[in-house]
């Protein structure tokens, strides 16, 4: 997962909305969202290398999800980023435990930015910030590759239209899946600099990535109604950016 937009306890109706990309090589095997057997209530993709996912929800409202911290030339780590997300589900702890927990073990995994909500809170992790958990206020919140509190095009962009759907009573999720297609690349002024070469920079600076090799491979969109409803959409793509699925699947997870 390479972009994650929230506005968080923004919109009275539908307390939670998060709309995400998920970037990868298209070679690696991927299983589209579905309702794992275990853990049980837990509506979500897998990728089939390491068995975890990029994000997820649950019959119990949870709401969770990762990117990596971009690294160049970091070595392989131990455990998989996607098993943050899919073992919160299989825990009946709730957002700040979880997180709190996640910084405790981060050594073990690769480079990563996670986000966990509960009914009641918004947390944000990464075993490269040292302020260790934020409990993030009500607003709009985009998190990307970079380290917390870094701005790049994506980020900036990605928040700006996530409070434009809001403001303007976006009660579907076509105007959420409009603003993760956005397929322009940042300026060249505006890049961030990460250790790779400014043509790859350019290359992963859109909120949607095309390429051959590697790009956005999926596109989801998560609301939780104040009544409890959850609506999950994810569509799936593959080499330059051709549709492959659409899904969707609602429940119901109690009022908050």
């Amino acid at each position: 997962m390479c972009l994650i937009v929230l506005a968080w306890q923004v919109d009275p109706s539908c307390p939670l909305i998060l709309a995400a990309n998920r970037d990868e090589f298209h070679e690696r095997p991927t299983e589209a969202a579905h309702w794992w057997p275990a853990p049980a209530g837990l509506f979500a993709g897998r990728d089939l290398r390491s068995g975890g996912t990029w994000c997820g929800a649950d019959t119990r409202g949870r709401v969770a999800a990762v990117t990596n911290v971009r690294e160049p030339d970091m070595p392989t780590a131990a455990r998989s980023r996607g098993a943050l997300v899919a073992d919160y589900f299989a825990t009946d702890t709730d957002a700040r435990r979880w997180a709190e927990h996640a910084g405790k073990v981060g050594a073990e995994y690769g480079p990563f930015n996670l986000l966990v909500a509960d009914r009641r809170r918004l947390c944000f992790v990464s075993n490269r910030d040292s302020a260790g958990v934020r409990e993030l206020a009500p607003g709009v919140i985009a998190v990307s590759n970079g380290h917390w509190g870094e701005r790049w095009p994506k980020t900036e962009r990605a928040e700006q239209r996530m409070a434009r759907c809001v403001a303007e009573g976006a009660r579907d999720a076509e105007p959420l899946f409009e603003l993760l297609a956005d397929t322009d690349p940042a300026p060249d002024t505006e890049l961030p600099e990460t250790g790779i070469p400014r043509a790859h920079e350019r290359f992963l600076s859109p909120p949607f990535i095309v390429g051959a090799h590697y790009g956005t491979r999926a596109s989801s969109v998560i609301r939780r109604h104040a009544d409890g409803m959850i609506d999950f959409h994810e569509r799936g793509f593959a080499h330059a950016g051709q549709p492959v699925h659409r899904i969707h699947q609602s429940w119901f997870a109690g009022s908050t």
